[in-house]
C-alpha cells in the first residue's frame, strides 16, 4: 500500500477507531482546568511574543523558510503516528501538497455544480489536500482568534461551526486557555474532522460534534460566541444554518461570519449562491454589527462580528 503520494483513507473506519482514544467530553470542563497560577502567568508573555512576531512578519517568514518547524512536527505526529503513513521530511510536505492539490482540483471540477456532489467532495477519501492546505494555513496564523478575543468573556461557551482544521479553536487552546472556555467544534466527517479530533483528543473541554450533511440543525445547548467562517458558501442551505446558529446563541451572543460572493462552481454550492441575499437579509434583521460591515449589494462579506438582538 502506498503511504506517501497515494494515501487512501477510510474515513468512517478511522473515526470509529478514533472514538476509543478521545477524552470524554465533560460539560463542566473548562480550558483553564489544571493550569495553575504559574501556567496562567506564563501564557501572557508567550502570547505577547507570538503577537509581536506575527505583527512584524517574522513568524510567517520563519515558517516559509522551514526555520520554525513546530507545525511540521505536529503534522508528522499525525501523518506518521496517527495515520501510519510514511514519515516525512519538511521538503516532502510541499511536494505532497502539490501532488494532492492536483487531484483535489480534479475532484471539484468533475461534473456540473450539484450541491450533493459538492459536499461529497469534502468527504471524499482522496481529498488529502485539505489536510495539507488547512494545516499550513493554521500554522501561518497562530493567533487566528486574537482579533475576536475581546468579544469572548471569561468562561464563555464558544462554538466553531464548520471548523475544518479548527484554526480558531487551535488559537484559543494554545494561547487563551486562561479564559476558562468551553469549546465545541462541529463539521461534517472528513479527514479534517478526524485531524481536529486528534489535535484535541486529550481536552475534555473541547466537544467534537459530527454534522450529518443533511442536518441543518446539529447543535444543542447555548453558546456565547459562534464562529462560522469560510462555511456559508459551501453549504446547500445557508439560511437554515443561520437560523439555527441564531437559535443556539445566548441573548446578546456574538456571531463571527464571512460569506464570499462565489459563482457556485467546484466546492461552492448552488444553494449557497441562491440563498445568499435572503441569508444576509436574515443576519441584518436579527443582528447588530459590532465590527466590520455587512454589505447587502452582492459584494463579498469579509469577516464581520455581529451581536444577536
Amino acid at each position: 500500500m502506498n503511504r506517501y503520494d497515494d494515501v487512501r483513507l477510510d474515513i468512517p473506519a478511522l473515526l470509529k477507531d478514533q472514538d476509543a482514544t478521545l477524552a470524554p467530553w465533560d460539560s463542566r470542563a473548562r480550558s483553564g482546568d489544571g493550569l495553575g497560577v504559574l501556567a496562567r502567568l506564563r501564557s501572557r508573555p508567550r502570547l505577547a511574543y507570538t503577537a509581536l512576531s506575527c505583527r512584524l512578519g517574522a513568524h510567517r517568514r520563519l515558517v516559509h523558510a522551514l526555520l520554525d518547524l513546530d507545525w511540521f512536527d505536529e503534522f508528522q505526529r499525525y501523518w506518521a503516528g496517527e495515520l501510519g503513513d510514511r514519515p516525512l521530511q519538511p521538503h516532502d510536505f510541499g511536494f505532497l501538497s502539490g501532488v494532492y492539490r492536483q487531484r483535489f482540483q480534479a475532484l471539484g471540477d468533475d461534473g456540473p455544480p450539484v450541491d450533493d456532489r459538492a459536499l461529497a467532495v469534502w468527504q471524499d477519501p482522496r481529498a488529502i489536500y485539505l489536510l495539507f492546505a488547512h494545516h499550513y494555513r493554521t500554522a501561518l496564523r497562530p493567533l487566528a482568534a486574537r482579533p475576536f478575543v475581546r468579544f469572548i468573556a471569561r468562561g464563555a461557551r464558544v462554538c466553531e461551526y464548520g471548523c475544518g482544521a479548527a484554526p480558531m479553536t487551535t488559537s484559543l487552546v494554545r494561547f487563551y486557555r486562561h479564559l476558562d472556555l468551553a469549546i465545541t467544534c462541529a463539521d461534517i466527517p472528513t479527514v479534517l474532522f478526524h485531524f481536529m479530533r486528534w489535535k484535541f483528543r486529550d481536552h475534555p473541554f473541547v466537544r467534537k460534534v459530527a454534522i450529518d450533511p443533511g442536518d441543518d440543525a446539529p447543535l444543542d445547548g447555548e453558546f456565547d460566541v459562534i464562529f462560522c467562517t469560510e462555511v456559508l458558501e459551501h453549504v446547500p442551505r445557508p439560511l437554515a444554518v443561520l437560523r439555527h446558529l441564531h437559535a443556539r446563541l445566548a441573548p446578546r451572543g456574538v456571531l463571527v461570519l464571512d460569506y464570499i460572493r462565489s459563482e457556485a462552481h467546484g466546492l461552492d454550492t448552488v444553494g449557497g449562491l441562491a440563498e445568499r441575499p435572503a441569508a444576509l437579509d436574515f443576519v441584518a434583521a436579527h443582528f447588530d454589527v459590532l465590527e466590520g460591515s455587512l454589505p447587502l449589494d452582492g459584494r463579498g462579506v469579509e469577516t464581520v462580528v455581529c451581536r444577536r438582538r
